[in-house]
Formats: structure tokens, C-alpha cells, sequence
């Protein structure tokens, strides 16, 4: 039988231990900035433009002014994070998870504020000091911080000290604390200050400098300068505290219906916008055509066009409608349309 150099032996252990050396200082590389490493998830289940969509951005104006990264105006005034929102309320009853953005550990929560939207001034002084509502603070390494907030009444599964990875679940979007529909509003810090996901700059930098994204390579999270996120059909004038309730009735409707009323939910309006409504019979046809001219700009717009019944009933089939809003920017038109159907019976 062959002898084996004790030479080689000594080599092999040296080897086996740089190899685990190596493997060990990978490691920790990887795990010193996570969130500059390996990019930040969403902080909650969903897919942006489809289930879920930004509501506001960071304002990186130092001034009273309002600016996002973009020097628009999709922020509001001293607003240190992402809000990342759901369709409406229904929605929310449905259990949509809120998630970690990053792994680390827990370092404190909050649960127990109602979800109730914030509508007056006595209800803003209510929360006073406790504007996150249920909330999530974690730690990472390298002096990183997210904090999740408005998480729903009683959902929160995690406690102070627990270790959490990327996409762990933490609790369910809710409508605690400052806010007025249901989202997730994400702050990222990094050694106490604001940084904007965005762009990986400090709040203090201002806007116009693109930077480097802090989202994960393979996450699609584009800038989106107006978001039409909910669109549907009603038989008459529709009730907005109802559609924003997840009060919806997407048919099919009556031949008798008295009007065919298209209605569109916007985040991110700008005076000066307009918003073209389109409706077509199930053969194709324009049977209602409006533009609808944007006089104010604001952080969320619902508006609604339609056609009143003339004739002893509609004609059956499925009608589409389509709301497409345009906006001059730069000597450029943008647009951004929604699509849906109703059928009638």
C-alpha cells in the first residue's frame, strides 16, 4: 500500500484551512453591507405597476419646497421615504404581507394604533409623535436602518432581537398611523440619516443627480412620473369613498343600466395634464370620447366621464374602456393609459 508524504498531508490541511479562510472572509464581505451589496427588496409582497405602485417618493428639497430625485413633484414636504401602495382597501382585507427589505436584526416595533385613514386635523393630533403607526425598525450591518411603517392592526410577527433575512415576513399593509390609503412607507438610513433608495444619496443632496439605485439588480423598481391605478366601470356617478373602500362593481350590468361611466384612481396628477376618456361598444366602436383638462396638481385624483343611457337599453357584449392622460414635459408628451372592461348582459 502506497504511503501518503506527510508533507502532502500538512499541504492539504493548509489548504483545506485557506480554503475555509477565504469562504469565511466572503462571508463576511458579503454580509458588511447588504443593503450596498446585495440591493434592497420591496418592502412588501407585490408587483410594482400591476398590485402594487409608488405613491410618493422621497423629497430631497432641504427648503419648503418639493422636489423627488427627478426635481418633480411626486413628494411631499419633509417625506423621508417610499410609499409603496395597494389598490384600496379591499385589498387590504385581503392580507397583503409587508416584508423585509434587507436581512438583519429587529431592533424595535410597534403594534396596537387602529387602522383608521387620517382625514382632519384632530385625527393628525391623535397620532401625534406616533405618525408611523405599526411599524418595523430594523438594523443592518454597516450603520444601515429600514423602517417599515402603517403595517395593519395586530399582524406584526416579529419581536425585538429577531433575526430577519430578506423577504421575511413582518406583518400585513395596514392604514396606521399618517396616512390616508393603504401602503407601506419605507425610510432607509444610514448612520442616522435619510437616504433615498433611489438614488443611494443623502436627502441633503438635492435633486437631479441619478446616483446609484439601492434596489437589487434583478428588481425592476423604475421611476414612474404618474401612476393610473385603478380604473373600472360604474351605472352611474361613482362613489369615490366607496372605490377607495374596495366597494367596486365590476359588473356585468344591466342593459338598463341609466349610464356607462369610466373612473380612474392617479397618483401623481400635475396642472396641466389631460386626460382623455374612451369608451367603445363590443364591435369596436367609440360610443364616448371626453378630455378631461388637469387644473391642480396633486398627490391623488380620482375622476370619472361617461355616457347616459338615450335609447331603451344598451346593446349586450363587452365594451372597453380606456383613460390615457398626457403631459408635456421637456418639449416631450408622456403618456399613460389604463384599460378595462364591463360586460353588459
Amino acid at each position: 500500500m502506497a504511503r501518503v508524504s506527510p508533507f502532502l498531508h500538512l499541504a492539504g490541511r493548509y489548504w483545506l484551512t485557506f480554503l475555509a479562510i477565504s469562504w469565511l472572509w466572503t462571508a463576511i464581505a458579503a454580509a458588511a453591507n447588504p443593503i450596498e451589496d446585495q440591493g434592497l427588496g420591496l418592502p412588501l409582497a407585490c408587483t410594482l405597476g400591476q398590485t402594487c405602485w409608488v405613491a410618493n417618493y422621497v423629497d430631497v428639497d432641504i427648503s419648503v419646497e418639493v422636489k423627488d430625485f427627478r426635481c418633480r413633484k411626486r413628494t411631499y414636504d419633509t417625506h423621508d421615504g417610499v410609499d409603496f401602495a395597494i389598490r384600496d382597501l379591499g385589498v387590504m382585507e385581503q392580507r397583503v404581507p409587508v416584508v423585509a427589505s434587507a436581512p438583519g436584526v429587529v431592533k424595535n416595533v410597534r403594534d396596537g394604533m387602529q387602522d383608521v385613514a387620517i382625514s382632519d386635523e384632530a385625527s393628525r393630533a391623535r397620532i401625534k409623535g406616533r405618525e408611523c403607526g405599526n411599524g418595523v425598525l430594523i438594523d443592518h450591518e454597516g450603520n444601515w436602518q429600514t423602517q417599515h411603517c402603517h403595517l395593519r392592526q395586530g399582524s406584526i410577527k416579529v419581536k425585538a432581537g429577531d433575526r430577519v433575512e430578506t423577504g421575511s415576513a413582518l406583518g400585513l399593509v395596514g392604514l396606521s398611523g399618517k396616512t390616508e390609503f393603504p401602503h407601506v412607507h419605507l425610510t432607509v438610513r444610514k448612520k442616522g440619516k435619510a437616504i433615498d433608495p433611489f438614488t443611494g444619496q443623502e436627502v441633503s443632496a438635492g435633486c437631479g443627480k441619478e446616483g446609484n439605485p439601492l434596489w437589487r439588480a434583478d428588481l425592476s423598481v423604475p421611476y414612474e412620473e404618474v401612476a393610473l391605478y385603478n380604473a373600472g366601470f360604474s351605472a352611474g356617478k361613482p362613489d369615490m369613498a366607496a372605490i377607495r373602500n374596495g366597494k367596486r362593481d365590476d359588473g356585468p350590468l344591466a342593459a338598463t343600466a341609466p349610464a356607462l361611466v369610466l373612473l380612474v384612481d392617479i397618483f401623481g396628477v400635475e396642472a396641466g395634464d389631460k386626460l382623455w376618456f374612451l369608451i367603445t361598444d363590443p364591435d369596436g366602436k367609440p360610443i364616448f370620447e371626453h378630455v378631461e383638462q388637469i387644473e391642480k396638481t396633486q398627490a391623488r385624483r380620482f375622476v370619472f366621464a361617461g355616457k347616459k343611457l338615450t335609447i331603451p337599453s344598451w346593446p349586450t357584449g363587452t365594451y372597453t374602456g380606456r383613460a390615457t392622460l398626457t403631459r408635456k414635459m421637456d418639449g416631450q408628451e408622456m403618456k399613460s393609459d389604463i384599460t378595462r372592461t364591463v360586460t353588459i348582459r
